[in-house]
């Protein structure tokens, strides 16, 4: 009985079963039958599939099909899915007609927002940034959107709250001071998307800490203003009280002191009921052209005696021909003698203060300079601000709120105020008040 071919021994040499050479006819005949069937069979496939195609065709150009969008008629087999292919494209529209709205308005929305926000992939990608943010890092949004949150922050405490929130899944907050003493960032970032990006919010708290320094500032200086007339006025009565009153030289000269530091209470209170009323902008000005030489002319007159007694030169330097802008002339010279003030009490004898004044464009310009002590630069922005003093070891007479009433004075008027000043080298304060007569 011969064995099948799958079941002889194999040809160690060849790899392959040993076949003998009846059997190896036999192989290669049914390899050629069943090749000639399969060619058979893709013939009598494209018969059937060129006869269908036919048919379909004649279908198709009877006048019972539609038409599809482009033209080209539809079989009625085809039909039903013509239709539910109409449908989802109608339904997709009504979606799209809704969304579209709804994400501008989203886009407008977060283009207004007084915050900036930036919205990250899950690999810390910027993939949208709004105006405010935009104008913050003063980047157009091609060189934003795209690059990495780190590279456009470059603030890496604000990098390290994206990389918790991004890692961690969860919202991150922290506040940031990314310019020590001057800028502060409140940075949120919370997870959005299922891709496990993020939304970052970044709200500027730079003037809430300023405004919060100042008012921790506001309270000791008040603090240390009364203590100092408070404690003269407890120490004159106590002598008084403890058998000063008995000499007459001695009454007398404790109740003019007494009479000053109550003076001085009392303006200082006065001064800051105006100082609040000019802050609220609670306060009516009564507008008309203002002679500045006249005004120049009366706020010296009244400081004269004063400046005279502390050793010192007063010059004024005021055009004729000079415009009269707008304004209150009573509280403008308020302002002007709260200037001259000031010079006379940092300028030491012998030195000297000229007031000027003239045309600097569409606006009228007051300066005060004297020949005195000087501020330092870190001092300027600040010597404005209730109570401030650059020197806190130098006792000096005065409310310390002098110049924080100019500066509300002037910008009532629409103008502006700064000073400038190197340590030793006197300082100038000036003011201008605008010739169109607008004011805040």
């Amino acid at each position: 009985m011969a064995i099948p071919w799958f079941m002889a021994p194999c040809d160690a040499a060849a790899g392959v079963p040993a076949l003998e050479l009846g059997q190896t006819e036999a192989l290669l005949a049914g390899l050629a039958i069943g090749c000639f069937g399969g060619v058979v069979a893709i013939l009598l496939l494209r018969r059937r599939t060129a006869r269908d195609v036919r048919s379909a065709a004649s279908s198709v150009a009877s006048p019972e099909t539609k038409r599809a969008p482009d033209g080209r008629p539809v079989s009625a087999e085809l039909q039903p899915l013509l239709q539910s292919v109409e449908s989802t494209v109608a339904q997709l529209r009504t979606r799209l007609d809704r969304v579209v709205p709804e994400r501008d308005a989203f886009l407008s929305a977060l283009s207004r927002m007084g915050d900036g926000v930036v919205v990250t992939d899950r690999n810390g990608m910027v993939t949208l940034v709004n105006e405010v943010q935009l104008g913050r890092l003063q980047l157009p949004e091609q060189k934003v959107v795209g690059r990495s949150f780190i590279e456009v922050m470059q603030d890496h405490e604000v990098n390290d709250v994206v990389r918790r929130c991004l890692v961690g899944g969860r919202p991150v907050s922290a506040v940031v001071e990314t310019a020590p003493g001057r800028s502060f960032l409140s940075v949120t970032a919370t997870p959005v998307g299922r891709d496990g990006g993020c939304a970052v919010v970044l709200e500027d708290l730079t003037e809430v800490h300023r405004l919060e320094r100042v008012r921790r500032d506001f309270v000791t200086n008040i603090s240390h203003e009364l203590r100092t007339p408070l404690a003269s006025l407890k120490l004159l009565s106590e002598t008084l009280t403890s058998g000063g009153a008995d000499d007459a030289d001695l009454l007398r000269d404790y109740l003019g002191r007494i009479d000053v530091e109550v003076d001085r209470l009392t303006q200082m209170v006065e001064e800051l009921g105006e100082l609040s009323l000019l802050e609220t902008s609670q306060v009516s000005l009564e507008m008309k052209p203002v002679n500045i030489a006249i005004l120049v002319e009366g706020a010296v007159g009244r400081l004269e005696a004063q400046a005279e007694r502390a050793g010192l030169s007063v010059t004024v330097e005021v055009p004729d021909d000079l415009p009269e802008p707008m304004g209150d002339a009573r509280r403008l010279e308020q302002a002007l003698v709260n200037l001259v003030h000031n010079a006379i009490k940092f300028t030491p004898a012998g030195g000297a203060i000229t007031v000027a004044a003239r045309r600097d464009g569409a606006a009228v310009s007051v300066s005060v300079s004297d020949t005195g002590i000087g501020i330092h630069e870190e001092d300027l922005e600040r010597v404005f601000e209730r109570f401030y003093k650059a020197d806190r070891s130098r006792t000096s007479p005065g409310t310390g709120l002098g110049l924080a009433i100019v500066r509300h004075v002037v910008q009532l008027h629409g103008g502006r105020v700064w000073a400038e000043s190197r340590p030793g080298a006197g300082a100038t304060f000036t003011f201008t008040l605008p010739l169109d007569g607008r004011a805040g």
